[in-house]
């Protein structure tokens, strides 16, 4: 399944950049994520509890910077996670990407396509998609928190 979303952060894209690939920094933004670990350079293993549709599921599992391109302002990460209890996975490629907006502040752009194994898969894509609306909103709002408190 392919997901985009947006959000407007309020800082000049070199303040965001920094701030989005500090991963352990902006991973408070992550609504649901606990247990975040350097596994090391730009490898992290953590949980994430998230409640979709009928099914809560607690993921475990890494994340890993596949490349970035600190000019461009874009970077691919790979997320492959798992839930033992329910017998479901996840894997993602997760491409960030960043661009200026007239009034200074920057554009974040979060493209996904996920695969979902297991009992993940018959949640639906509708149910799915609502949930990842809804935690990019949350992650977004978070997001422009953390920049206003360190700004």
């Amino acid at each position: 399944m392919k997901l985009e979303n947006r959000c407007v952060v309020p800082a000049d894209p070199i303040t965001t950049w920094d701030l989005v690939m500090d991963v352990p920094r902006v991973a408070p933004c992550v609504p649901g994520l606990s247990a975040l670990e350097v596994e090391g350079d730009d490898s992290y293993s953590g949980t994430l509890l998230a409640q979709a549709g009928p099914m809560r599921v607690n993921l475990s599992g890494t994340l890993k910077v596949v490349s970035r391109d600190d000019q461009r302002g874009e970077a691919q990460f790979l997320l492959e996670a798992a839930d033992r209890r329910i017998g479901g996975s996840v894997k993602t490629t997760m491409t960030l990407q960043l661009t200026p907006t007239a009034d200074g502040q920057t554009e974040l752009t979060i493209a996904t396509d996920t695969a979902f194994m297991g009992a993940l898969g018959t949640l639906g894509q509708p149910i799915i998609r609502r949930k990842a609306a809804a935690t990019m909103e949350e992650f977004a709002k978070n997001l422009a928190g953390l920049v206003e408190s360190t700004g």
